[in-house]
């Protein structure tokens, strides 16, 4: 059942807002919060180390936009960086057959004018742009096992998607302090289709 709150504005016109609150399914999501200095390669962060040794990142991962450092037994990046596979991310998702991944890192380029300058003379236009990154979310979801796990390194927190079929189980904010962007991690796990029955 809706619950509606009116609370007024605290400036001088005194506007009243009005939201309506929606009952939600509450899960044991995990929320944490870690200071660190900033790295080009942010898998070389210790807290970020810490969250692959805890999820077991490793055989059985793929990751499309792997940089340097990935732990991924599938990596790829499109500019090699001694890589096993150097192509376009949503290639590279796409040669990934169905339900194969225990889990995949999602770390593609933090600014827009970099995804633009790398991406888009691919797919039309479209890589770098908001419709490139759903489509690799949704090869993503393709080739993740039931229960597997996707860790998303972004600008914000939506991770996969629940109409995907994946819950939030675990967000990481690492601070970088007042003149640097956090990093937000993401962790989705693709629910079993059986449990939803």
């Amino acid at each position: 059942m809706p619950i509606t709150l009116h609370v007024l504005n605290a400036s001088r016109l005194g506007i009243f807002c009005t939201w309506n609150i929606v009952e939600t399914k509450v899960t044991n999501m995990k929320l944490s919060r870690t200071w660190i200095m900033p790295s080009k390669w942010t898998f070389t962060m210790k807290p970020v180390q810490e969250l692959f040794e805890r999820y077991e990142v490793g055989e059985g991962w793929a990751d499309p936009f792997a940089g340097e450092n990935s732990p991924a037994q599938f990596a790829n990046d499109i500019e090699g960086r001694g890589n096993q596979y150097q192509m376009d991310a949503l290639e590279f998702l796409k040669l990934l057959p169905d339900n194969s991944m225990s889990g995949v890192l999602f770390d593609p380029p933090y600014s827009v004018e970099q995804c633009l300058r790398k991406y888009t003379p691919k797919h039309g236009g479209t890589a770098g742009r908001a419709e490139y990154w759903a489509k690799c979310k949704n090869e993503i979801a393709r080739i993740i096992k039931p229960n597997g796990l996707a860790i998303s390194f972004c600008w914000d927190s939506t991770g996969i998607g629940k109409k995907r079929g994946f819950d939030i189980v675990e967000i990481v904010i690492l601070c970088h302090g007042a003149c640097h962007n956090d990093t937000l991690i993401t962790i989705d796990e693709l629910r079993n289709p059986s449990s939803d029955r």
